[in-house]
């Protein structure tokens, strides 16, 4: 596999600027995985198949499938409003937020801005005031009107699974998903990636991968990014 795999890396690493990368393939008779690459242009350690990678917007997948195990527990509803959970839930539209649910933020149907990133500290209540620093968001279409993707709802989708599991969201993920699935490797603090071998991330500039300096992700994006 890798010497099928190998060329056509070679050929996109030469043509886009990504330092490293790892790949895993599996089939009903076969799972293969291999790192290739650097996990950075400044401190190059090659990337091998158990290099962590930050896995940005497919955090969504994992929020949702925890949503989906709370809603056959019986201890959420996806087509009742979130103030339920969150009655101070304020956004510039009370209509949106008087009736926004759960499916509405799990399809990308909320309508409002959703490209909304601001840094709230690293205290557990940083979803909750991310949550509050939305009340100003412009509903951009109305509720249920067309799809948008939206980030800004699945932080709200977040905050709802702390305050139905009472724990904060990085606690509730890892104990009600994470652990009941074995992934013993998947983490949401840099404290926590610093001990394995990592990949830092990168910006290009005039085709040239740069590493991004600080390395940060406010915690309060974590459940979604």
């Amino acid at each position: 596999m890798t010497t099928e795999i190998a060329p056509l890396v070679a050929e996109e690493q030469a043509r886009y600027p990504v330092p490293g990368v790892s790949i895993g393939v599996s089939t009903d008779d076969e799972e293969w995985t291999a790192g290739f690459g650097v996990t950075s242009v400044a401190n190059p350690v090659p990337v091998d198949a158990d290099t962590l990678f930050q896995i940005g917007s497919i955090t969504k997948t994992f929020l949702g499938t925890l949503v989906m195990r709370l809603v056959e527990e019986g201890k959420l509803d996806l087509d009742v409003p979130v103030r339920r959970w969150v009655p101070e839930l304020r956004l510039r539209d009370e209509d949106a937020a008087a009736r926004a649910t759960l499916r509405h933020l799990l399809t990308h149907y909320a309508g409002w801005f959703g490209d909304h990133f601001v840094d709230l500290g690293e205290n557990d209540d940083a979803l909750a005031r991310y949550v509050a620093s939305m009340a100003d968001l412009e509903q951009q279409v109305p509720l249920g009107s067309e799809w948008a993707y939206n980030n800004a709802a699945f932080g709200l989708a977040g905050r709802v699974v702390e305050l139905v599991t009472d724990l904060p969201i990085e606690t509730a993920m890892r104990e009600q998903l994470l652990e009941p699935l074995g992934l013993a490797r998947t983490f949401f603090f840099a404290r926590e990636v610093i001990t394995h071998r990592v990949a830092a991330g990168h910006n290009a500039f005039d085709g040239t991968p740069q590493v991004v300096r600080p390395w940060a992700l406010p915690r309060a994006w974590r459940c979604r990014t």
